[in-house]
């Protein structure tokens, strides 16, 4: 058995049902995987850095306010740290600095934020090297859906090509709202109410949300340098309304589709656009909050795709527990 101290760093919805999870799973985690585990640390721009570290109640916690993420992590003493605070799609910060600091001090980071992946991948996992722990973030992209975990574990010497898919529900609920004769305003609005939609939903709509995923899944899958200036974008609103309708009365709705592709040189080439998907397509069965991802291989002629329906803050939260018991499990 290991007694493992955890601290959440940001614990909004996805930083609460983590906590559910570690909860509820709590016996399955100690007879399957030999984890039991302590909380000693919360911190959000709410509650401030509170850590305790015999123990915290995160319903009534009742640590000290230690003011910053290092005295934080020396008080609250933790060896893993869940991070889930909000995505700057432009710099990924605080959450790199943050990230930064946890792997310095020696615990574990386990993110579910897409832009440290884009902007510091590569120094946040020579960091976790240095100080022997890790950085994991497989839910980044598509919550809890295995994407970068297939490909590293499952799909080796696959001769992947490319990566393209429908990375964002609130762009899917708000071209499906003008279907229906409403706008993308009402749709926003729709997808707000689900509690789906980025803290600023322009950037789901705009594209943004998409080109953080694609530079994330390129930096990764393909050993590129992709910003999010490099990838071509356009967003929903370029489509006109009676185009939106006349698509999808023919069976071939627009959804915003994000794509990567390897070119003849070798590069990584990003796009995101909004696209008919034909209904018999891998990219076809998007309706409501569903995620695709289509992977392209020479070893699968037709590609290999992955779907995630209806996720929510407990599938994100998934992911995170998954990468727990994954580094746990290769330890």
């Amino acid at each position: 058995m290991t007694d493992i101290r955890v601290a959440f760093l940001g614990f909004g919805s996805v930083g609460r049902a983590l906590h559910r999870l570690l909860e509820s799973r709590r016996e399955l985690l100690a007879v399957d995987h030999g984890i039991r585990h302590l909380v000693t640390g919360v911190a959000s721009r709410r509650r401030g850095w509170l850590a305790n570290a015999n123990g915290l109640d995160v319903d009534r916690p009742d640590g000290i306010d230690y003011g910053d993420i290092r005295a934080w992590l020396k008080a609250s003493r933790a060896e893993v740290v869940f991070e889930a605070i909000a995505l700057d799609a432009h710099a990924g910060q605080p959450a790199l600095d943050h990230l930064r600091a946890v792997l310095e001090f020696g615990a574990d980071a386990i993110s579910a934020n897409k832009g440290p992946v884009v902007f510091g991948y590569r120094e946040l996992t020579r960091l976790a090297s240095e100080h022997g722990c890790a950085y994991a973030f497989e839910a980044a992209v598509m919550d809890g859906a295995p994407v970068f975990s297939l490909v590293r574990d499952c799909l080796p010497v696959a001769g992947l090509r490319g990566v393209r898919g429908v990375f964002t529900s609130t762009a899917t609920i708000a071209l499906e709202a003008v279907e229906q004769g409403l706008t993308i305003a009402d749709g926003i609005l729709r997808a707000q109410q689900l509690g789906i939609a980025e803290a600023d939903p322009s950037y789901d709509v705009d594209g943004w949300d998409t080109v953080v995923k694609l530079c994330a899944l390129a930096n990764v899958m393909f050993g590129a340098d992709l910003r999010p200036p490099d990838v071509a974008r356009v967003g929903i609103g370029s489509v006109r309304g009676d185009d939106v309708r006349r698509a999808n009365a023919e069976g071939c709705p627009y959804r915003l589709v994000g794509e990567l592709r390897l070119d003849d040189a070798g590069g990584v080439r990003g796009s995101v656009k909004p696209v008919r998907c034909e209904v018999d397509g891998p990219l076809g069965v998007v309706r409501g909050a569903t995620l695709v991802m289509h992977y392209d291989a020479d070893v699968f002629p037709g590609g290999l795709t992955v779907t995630s329906r209806d996720p929510d803050p407990t599938t994100t939260a998934y992911g995170m527990l998954a990468d727990l018991v994954r580094l746990h499990r290769t330890r």
